[in-house]
């Protein structure tokens, strides 16, 4: 045994065992001379021990006893069990209106529930992209030769990690859904978040070779683009963005991928913003053929 570091004998280091324990680490207390000596069984877990007491000493680390973790836990699990019945109940009032969009989203809370907004994803770890040929664009989708592996290209968007970026994207999930859901046929919609999701997906995938990334945000970067080449198309339509209000999505991304790239999936927004355009521009000229035959 290693003998770490000797403590004032008043001190409950309860917590602190508890803690080290969860991440592996035996820490072993005996009395000596009034004070209580820690000891661990190598110097690895000497050195996690140190840098844990040295983070405890500058008020940059806080430890709390089982009983109280515990009653933490079941707190955070009560709250978001109330929070999802409380959306549930939301998304049923809006079904209606947005049937494609509710559907997204009730997907995306459960996920939420399940991996306690994001940290703890081992339950869900076969929604992350799959782990193939990251080479290249066609190298990739040739190696997605089974209808599970398409699909697990797109359920990355139903992992979300924290509550902003949760609730910022299912907010602007409905904006656009309910938009387009009211005044589209409901096939092209659903193709729509389909390729946005697919194409920020997939260029994310590729931009980093890492498959941990998710969220809603390459589909929503994707409704911007679409809805805002449909509204260009047809200017007197109800699906309409502003102009105003697209640069300030495009300047957003620039601002994110500057001052967030290691947070923000870059790649994601990116990749869903050229597939919604490339959307928007078959979808447009498909309609106004559509309308041009009709007025025949």
């Amino acid at each position: 045994m290693i003998r770490v570091a000797s403590l004032p004998i008043e001190s409950d280091l309860r917590a602190l065992v508890f803690m080290l324990r969860q991440q592996g680490v035996f820490l072993k207390v005996s009395e000596e001379s009034g004070e209580q000596v820690l000891w661990v069984r190598s110097e690895n877990e000497a050195r996690v021990v140190r840098e844990v007491l040295s983070s405890i000493e500058r008020g940059e680390l806080s430890v709390v006893a089982p009983e109280q973790a515990r009653a933490e836990q079941r707190a955070t699990r009560n709250s978001l069990g109330n929070s999802l019945i409380s959306a549930i109940w939301w998304l049923v009032t809006f079904s209606h209106a947005a049937p494609l969009s509710s559907a997204i989203a009730f997907l995306c809370l459960v996920v939420a529930v399940i991996t306690k907004l994001g940290t703890d994803v081992t339950p869900v770890l076969w929604l992350f992209f799959p782990e193939v040929d990251s080479s290249g664009v066609f190298s990739l989708i040739v190696s997605l030769d089974s209808p599970l592996l398409l699909l697990r290209s797109l359920t990355p968007a139903l992992l979300h990690f924290g509550e902003i970026h949760l609730v910022f994207n299912l907010l602007w999930l409905f904006y656009f859904g309910r938009m387009l859901e009211n005044e589209q046929p409901t096939g092209l919609v659903f193709t729509v978040y389909v390729v946005a999701t697919f194409g920020g997906n997939v260029l994310q995938y590729l931009s980093t070779g890492s498959n941990a990334f998710g969220g809603l945000s390459g589909l929503i970067y994707g409704l911007v683009g679409y809805t805002w080449v449909i509204g260009l198309f047809f200017r007197e339509g109800r699906v309409q963005l502003r102009l105003s209000t697209f640069v300030v999505f495009i300047v957003a991304l620039l601002l994110m991928a500057v001052l967030a790239s290691n947070s923000i999936a870059s790649g994601a927004h990116i990749g869903g913003l050229v597939a919604g355009l490339l959307c928007g521009v078959i979808a447009g000229y498909w309609m106004r053929q559509r309308e041009s035959r009709n007025q025949r």
